[in-house]
């Protein structure tokens, strides 16, 4: 059982807005439709049309058994009239089902009607409505043909009000014709017709539509011109929408595609350019989306803080809610997590600023209209019993200490939610910075564990290079020597002296090659440079097509660098060795301002970058824990059967 009150306040409107559907569906019945027409019975003309067409609007909104009930009216009243005002919306109901034909059917009844009735509203409507049908049917001529009919009516002083339908009619037969020019005109001729009216629903739909139109063009100078005129009437309306509501928002997202960016671009300057500063943060959205979405954030965010920063110089705070909610979501894509958490403080305030806005207006509000109440009771009180004057005052009296007792309340509460915002703030960043710090030494840590792993395989390949290698020839050694004492009268005829010298030197070459791979001797005397030339030709010996371009090298490298750098390059060129099977290498290795830029490309077989990274392979994780140890940035490019290109950012100082 239930005992808390709030938790059976809850029930009992969530069970009220559940049925709160099922409820309105079932409050147009036959008995209701009985009741309409009976009180109308023997009234005028005027009087039987108010309620053939309130009828036809509660249908209109039925969505489960309107067809029936238009039935069961046309039953009880089938005359011409309660046919032109059903016939409308009745209609669409076969359009839904893929009737079109029957649909027409009906509408032209219809038209015929309100033509005989000579009433032009009508008409009107009925002529873009069969229009729009034909259309629908591909029957341009047909389509055209009523929606001329319409355009005449329209145009008749008195029925201008039905213009812009028309030619939002005639835009989309344009539009099914292919032709984008002729549906550009006649939504700009749209516009025209609605311009002058007062801020709708129908004028916003209309504007929707011009967005969206224009969005899809490269037409900047329209789009920005329209997208600031819906924002500031949906605005208007809408004063207190919580932000990421606005439509507009959602018609440039769709936008938001690769093979869309010049045109979100081109916008974004031209908005900028005149001053149309809706149009200039939601395509800046749209572009900043796209660019997270291609797996690029970092490119969007130069775009998002310029636009952050210009519409925090204007009144558009729910703008730059969504400026600030897209960096947020950009800024952790690019994984600049300070930055992400610095953006979602400032819209945590400036979302707590127009919420206090908000209720402070609202509070003036109630204040106005407490205040007239009581002025009107006074006057009132006055007027009839000027006795109870003491009494009046004594009322005034108390209502204004209750006043001040409000505001006094309502100070020390918005004081204290102030202060506890702030509290909470201060907290939260301090907790993001230090996940922030934890982070930094995690990633170190894992950095120096791949290192070490590294370290170990390098470790495990000269003791096996040394094992397989050096040491065969030893043992090989000691044997001829053990046969030289053994059989020394046979010396001259087995020539062991000229076999043994040969392994020898072979040993000792061994020898030079596994240490000048452990360090080699033109890195500490001829520098990087020259230990990368020597890399090269030992590819080129090994039968390697190998290309190497060196550019502006620092020789200021520190020791510990230089030497890590090259074994990043040793590394990279041990796993083409091993799997790329190339047959080409590019070697680049460039000096620009601060940073060592290296670039190796070779003409190998590729692979799949996830699948080898999810395998854990030994080499791959060794080369991105070198970068990662140096502070750089390293970037792969390969697939398979297509190579392999690796490009790599190096500071040359922490």
């Amino acid at each position: 059982m239930i005992t808390n009150p709030i938790i059976t306040y809850f029930l009992f409107f969530g069970l009220f807005f559940i049925i709160l559907p099922e409820i309105h569906s079932q409050a147009l019945t036959k008995d209701k439709i009985d009741s309409i027409l009976k009180s109308t019975e023997g009234a005028d003309e005027t009087s039987r049309f108010a309620s053939y067409t309130y009828i036809d609007s509660k249908l209109g909104r039925e969505r489960k058994n309107s067809q029936e009930l238009y039935q069961y009216a046309l039953s009880k009243d089938s005359s011409e009239m309660a046919k032109m005002a059903y016939y409308n919306k009745y209609s669409k109901r076969f359009s839904w089902k893929g009737e079109t034909d029957k649909a027409i059917k009906m509408r032209k009844e219809g038209l015929r009607i309100a033509e005989a009735r000579n009433n032009e509203q009508y008409v009107i409507m009925y002529h873009c409505n069969i229009g729009n049908a034909y259309n629908y049917l591909n029957k341009p001529d047909s389509s055209l043909y009523h929606l001329n009919k319409a355009q005449l009516l329209a145009e008749k002083e008195g029925n201008r009000y039905a213009l812009w339908n028309v030619h939002y009619n005639k835009g989309l037969l344009q539009n099914t014709l292919g032709n984008i020019a002729g549906q550009k005109d006649s939504y700009l001729e749209m516009w025209e017709a609605i311009r002058d009216s007062e801020n709708t629903p129908t004028k916003r739909f209309v504007l929707y539509n011009l967005v969206d139109f224009f969005s899809q063009l490269d037409e900047p100078v329209h789009l920005a011109k329209f997208t600031e005129i819906l924002s500031v009437h949906y605005e208007d309306a809408n004063p207190d929408m919580p932000s990421g509501h606005m439509p507009i928002k959602d018609l440039f997202e769709n936008r938001a595609s690769p093979e869309n960016i010049p045109k979100l671009k081109n916008a974004i300057r031209v908005s900028d350019s005149i001053n149309r500063m809706s149009s200039f943060a939601y395509a800046t959205i749209a572009l900043a989306k796209t660019y997270t979405d291609m797996g690029q954030p970092e490119l969007g965010i130069p775009y998002l803080e310029r636009a952050t920063d210009t519409i925090s110089r204007i009144q558009k705070p729910q703008v730059l809610m969504d400026l600030y909610k897209t960096t947020i979501i950009t800024q952790e894509a690019a994984k600049n997590y300070k930055e992400a958490f610095e953006a979602k403080v400032t819209e945590s305030n400036l979302r707590d600023s127009i919420n206090t806005e908000r209720m402070q207006r609202n509070i003036a509000e109630l204040e106005v209209k407490f205040d007239t109440a009581k002025k009107e009771e006074q006057i009132a009180q006055q007027n009839l019993v000027i006795e109870k004057e003491s009494r009046q005052k004594n009322q005034i009296l108390l209502g204004l200490v209750a006043l001040g007792l409000f505001s006094v309340l309502v100070f020390f509460f918005l004081r204290k939610r102030l202060k506890d915002q702030r509290t909470i703030s201060a907290q939260k960043d301090a907790i993001q910075q230090q996940e922030i710090v934890e982070l930094k030494q995690k990633n170190k840590l894992l950095a120096l564990n791949s290192m070490i792993e590294g370290q170990e395989a390098e470790r495990l390949r000269i003791a096996k290079d040394l094992h397989d290698s050096l040491g065969g020839l030893l043992s090989t050694v000691k044997a001829h020597f053990t046969t030289i004492q053994r059989e020394i009268e046979q010396l001259e005829q087995l020539n062991i002296t000229g076999k043994t010298n040969d392994l020898i030197d072979e040993a000792c070459l061994e020898v030079r090659r596994i240490s000048h791979n452990m360090m080699p001797h033109a890195l500490s005397i001829s520098g990087l440079s020259g230990a990368v030339e020597d890399l090269a030709e030992n590819l080129k010996e090994e039968g390697y097509e190998v290309t190497l371009e060196m550019s502006q090298v620092p020789s200021e490298i520190d020791n510990t660098r230089k030497v890590m750098l090259y074994r990043l390059l040793q590394e990279i060129i041990s796993n083409i060795r091993k799997h790329a099977e190339a047959k080409t290498i590019l070697i680049q290795l460039l000096g620009h301002k601060n940073e060592i830029h290296l670039i190796v490309e070779d003409d190998g077989k590729g692979f799949q970058l996830n699948v080898a990274e999810e395998n854990g392979g030994l080499g791959l994780k060794s080369i991105n824990s070198r970068v990662e140890f140096l502070d750089g940035k390293i970037h792969w490019d390969t697939q398979p059967g297509q190579g392999t290109t690796i490009s790599i950012n190096i500071p040359m100082t922490t």
